[in-house]
């Protein structure tokens, strides 16, 4: 019989792993392999015990001749059989007949580890009295203390540390404690406890240096570094109580975990915007960044677009606490304290499923907060960060600017794209805020081609050299966002790199994407009308402009 081993990973968005062997399996494992060694050995308690046959058990334990803690071949005892069948008669009948409570099978589990899984106090507090060991660990160095303060038993922890359980035994496997998985679980109650008597605030959990992220393989090998504090873990699972507990305990509001990610970054990337506001309350870096190059401020306006946050049709919904503060109100309040509004990402940062496959590549290199707020069409943080210092042409590592990307360029597949039904009016609105601030309507990609934005781009990358924002619209068959351009001056006669126009591209369409699916352009037949009208008007009275 086994305890499950609850093993929470490092930070992630949006997805979380957790590794997690349960009891069950091993039991059931062991019940049908029973019926296969039932001919081949004779019957111990625990067998009886297992097979439900409780009457037998309970007449065979008053022979002095029967050894009531005989194992099983898996070391497991009746004793541990009985916890888990939850038989409290039968326990007090083994316990008074001799049986043995602190043995541990041959997985490291014990009865008390069962007990204290099913969340059961009447059993543990019978175990102890019979002199359980409150600190039995199993074979990863787990007790029974860390399983109370995953499933957030409360009564079970008190009981426990009253009989000397160890506050900050660590496990092996990922080092952890008690205070982190109830921290990581989101049980306040549990993390104060543990606080009040000496738990380690500012230890850290293991730190990971995958050598699978460091191959010959040209796709990214992701894996969570961890190396998370019981701080990083509250903000984390959004427990602002959690939280507070622990800043008032004393722990470091700055420590990030290896990556850079500090409890501020952490809560924003997780939706706690009041634990962020506490934590800037308390002193957290407001312009720290990891190693990414993402700062609270550009978590933050991640997270009020509809892409950060699931809303607007974009990725499921967000299962987080209720919070008073916004997005928005984070942001204002970064602003107001004076962070950088243009800093960039330095990488990609990879999501935590995918391992980096498949990831909007436009979240690269140079991105910022006024182009990840444009990728979503975010008009209300637009309007904030302009008005408190934006670049409104500022590149990203593909040289494409906020407006380039409102009319829809991209780095890479145009499937990255979101498919909402009113992307073209959310796009209009986008760019009439970035033209207001100065954008350069007829700016072009140049230096594409650089090896920085090669390696960058991977091999999905597309050569948009010379290519205005009015490309992109036209080749989407975006009718409505190409009148506009047009009708503010969009030069229709600019020839790319490769010497065409906006109009070859609305004629030609969107390149296939995954699998060779076709995006569907509604608007084409009206967009190259628009284009061939614009580019005669203009071919009439001027020279075209020539390729980059």
């Amino acid at each position: 019989m086994s305890e499950p081993i609850i093993r929470a990973a490092g930070p992630s968005g949006t997805g979380r792993a957790r590794a997690v062997r349960l009891a069950g399996l091993c039991l059931l494992s062991l019940a049908a392999a029973g019926a296969a060694f039932a001919s081949s050995r004779p019957e111990t308690l625990a067998d009886l015990v297992r097979t439900g046959q409780r009457e037998a058990v309970l007449a065979a334990i008053t022979s002095p001749h029967v050894d009531v803690n005989a194992t099983a071949p898996d070391g497991s005892t009746a004793l541990m059989w009985a916890v888990y069948n939850v038989d409290h008669e039968l326990v007090r009948a083994l316990l008074e007949a001799g049986a043995k409570a602190d043995i541990t099978n041959h997985f490291g589990a014990s009865a008390l580890s069962e007990a204290v899984k099913l969340g059961d106090v009447e059993l543990v507090r019978m175990l102890l009295d019979a002199g359980a060991d409150p600190d039995t660990a199993n074979q990863d160095g787990q007790t029974p203390l860390m399983l109370a303060s995953s499933i957030g038993s409360l009564e079970i922890a008190k009981l426990l540390i009253q009989r000397g359980a160890n506050v900050n035994a660590v496990e092996t496997f990922r080092g952890q404690t008690a205070l982190m998985w109830a921290a990581g679980e989101g049980h306040a109650e549990i993390v104060e406890l543990l606080l009040k008597h000496g738990a380690d605030y500012s230890r850290r959990a293991k730190h990971d240096d995958w050598p699978r992220q460091m191959t010959s393989e040209p796709r990214a090998q992701f894996r969570q570094t961890g190396g998370l504090t019981a701080l990083l873990y509250a903000t984390r699972s959004a427990c602002y109580r959690c939280a507070v507990a622990l800043v008032e305990a004393g722990a470091d509001v700055n420590q990030p975990n290896p990556d850079g990610i500090t409890p501020l970054i952490n809560a924003l990337d997780n939706r706690a915007f009041d634990i962020a506001m506490y934590l800037l309350d308390k002193g957290a870096n407001p312009g720290a960044w990891d190693m990414y190059g993402r700062t609270p401020l550009y978590v933050a306006v991640d997270m009020n677009s509809f892409r950060g946050g699931g809303f607007g049709g974009f990725g499921g919904p967000v299962r987080r606490p209720p919070s008073k503060a916004t997005a928005m109100d984070v942001v204002k309040r970064l602003l107001a304290m004076g962070v950088d509004p243009n800093h960039q990402l330095t990488r990609m940062r990879p999501n935590g499923n995918g391992r980096g496959r498949f990831t909007d590549y436009m979240m690269r290199g140079g991105t910022g907060p006024l182009m990840i707020a444009t990728l979503s069409y975010d008009t209300e943080a637009i309007e904030v960060l302009l008005a408190n210092g934006a670049e409104v042409d500022l590149p990203n590592v593909f040289q494409i600017t906020p407006l380039m990307a409102a009319a829809g360029m991209t780095g890479t597949s145009r499937f990255s794209i979101p498919q909402i039904p009113d992307i073209q009016d959310r796009a209009i609105r986008t760019m009439e805020l970035l033209l207001a601030a100065g954008a350069d309507i007829n700016a072009r990609v140049t230096d594409s081609r650089t090896r920085t934005a090669r390696l960058i781009a991977y091999i999905q990358g597309r050569d948009n050299e010379g290519k205005t924002a009015l490309f992109s619209a036209a080749e989407l068959g975006w009718d409505k966002v190409v009148k506009f351009l047009l009708d503010r001056g969009a030069d229709p006669t600019i020839r790319d790199a490769s010497g065409k126009t906006a109009l070859d591209y609305a004629r030609a369409g969107p390149p296939p994407g995954p699998g060779g699916a076709r995006m569907e352009t509604p608007g084409r037949d009206a967009t190259i009308a628009l284009l061939e009208a614009a580019l005669a008007k203009a071919e009439a009275g001027a020279p075209a402009t020539p390729a980059a």
